[in-house]
């Protein structure tokens, strides 16, 4: 079974505090709960979330919807959510060709 690794990163000064979530390797379904329940276990009272995926082997809409509860989560708290994919060019072309329009590098 393939997986995926996560790493987070918190930084603060002054007037923010920032978490930056990366993500590797096969985001897909079979990894799916895993993948949110490491999200839901990242808590904190931050003022800007950045979400990033590269690196990766694999990737489906059940990771994208998750990031998209996710996001929407803190937007609704008022947070600046920033989604950031680094992805390979046959994975840029199949969610392109899906239909799908998320922020891609």
């Amino acid at each position: 079974m393939q997986t995926f690794t996560f790493k987070s990163d918190i930084s603060e000064d002054s007037t923010e505090k920032k978490i930056t979530l990366v993500f590797t390797g096969n985001l897909t379904l079979q990894n799916a709960e895993e993948i949110k329940n490491t999200l839901e276990g990242q808590k904190g009272d931050f003022n800007h979330v950045e979400l990033t995926a590269r690196e990766v082997s694999g990737i489906d809409v059940s990771f994208l919807q998750i990031l998209e509860s996710y996001c929407n989560t803190h937007q609704a708290k008022g947070r600046n959510v920033r989604i950031l994919m680094d992805l390979p060019y046959d994975l840029k072309t199949l969610l392109a060709n899906a239909g799908i329009a998320y922020p891609l590098k």
